[in-house]
């Protein structure tokens, strides 16, 4: 790629700075800013400072926000909106532009969140696939941490359902408690062994909350195999080495975890999965 190409694709998709100004309200500077836009990708890095950033109330991270859409975006977004053909570049919706650009400005130092808003914008202006942009995904975005971005994203992309399993107190009458809830098989991609995450439940509960996952521990995976890995987790352990009183046995309960139509929606949106194909 030649050094104009990223800004001419910057320039290009400018349409995006449109409709956030759109959306802001009437004022001198607004207009202003739109009456510039269109020249070079330069007034891209003006209505975003003039504009954009104030818009989204940014105060104790106006600098940085700042310096971010004056810089780096332009490059961010033009290495996202180069496999869009030219010819199918289109202005995004106002309601997925603002949002994202505002999610941006507080977002942008952490990359799981920051890839997110990226890819959620780049779809927004791709003609072809437009539609697969809802501005529920932005709120989506917005209720989610660094954790949980870097997480969810694991198991949105997961070829299959995954194994995940509640330790339990079974009690001599066939009741139980409940000692952890939401158990999977985390482990350090640096070392391979169990890492444990005491916000993990609260994080799937939050995906849940949100749409993304189902959670179910009335049916499991056939495969008994997938479920190999319990009885060498920490928490397994040590639950199960305290004192019980007699009759009383520590266990687990298998179940599942699995995206939902909505999570699948969303991965595609946000460049996880491929892409719903266009309609015609």
């Amino acid at each position: 790629m030649s050094n104009e190409e990223p800004l001419k694709t910057a320039t290009d998709s400018i349409a995006l700075v449109s409709e956030v100004i759109k959306a802001a309200g009437d004022s001198p500077q607004i207009r202003e800013a739109a009456g510039n836009l269109g020249q070079t990708a330069v007034t891209l890095t003006k209505a975003i400072n003039n504009v954009l950033v104030p818009l989204a109330a940014i105060n104790f991270a106006f600098d940085k926000a700042r310096i971010y859409f004056s810089g780096k975006f332009q490059e961010d977004m033009a290495q996202r909106a180069q496999t869009i053909p030219q010819e199918h570049i289109v202005e995004p919706k106002a309601s997925i532009a603002g949002p994202s650009l505002q999610g941006l400005a507080f977002a942008h130092e952490e990359p799981d969140l920051k890839e997110m808003y990226l890819n959620l914008l780049a779809t927004a202006m791709d003609g072809r696939v437009a539609q697969s942009a809802h501005p529920a995904f932005v709120e989506i975005i917005k209720q989610l941490d660094s954790d949980d971005a870097r997480l969810v994203r694991d198991v949105l992309t997961a070829p299959r359902a995954l194994a995940i399993v509640q330790i339990r107190r079974q009690k001599k009458n066939g009741g139980h408690n409940v000692l952890a809830r939401h158990l999977l098989n985390l482990v350090s991609q640096s070392t391979g062994l169990p890492v444990e995450d005491q916000n993990l439940p609260a994080m799937i509960d939050n995906w849940s909350r949100l749409g993304l996952v189902e959670v179910a521990y009335d049916t499991w995976l056939s495969n008994d195999s997938y479920y190999s890995w319990v009885e060498q987790r920490p928490e397994y352990i040590r639950l199960k080495s305290e004192p019980q009183i007699d009759g009383v046995e520590v266990t687990y309960q298998k179940g599942v975890l699995m995206g939902t139509e909505l999570g699948n929606r969303f991965a595609s949106a946000i460049g996880l999965q491929q892409r719903p194909a266009a309609q015609t």
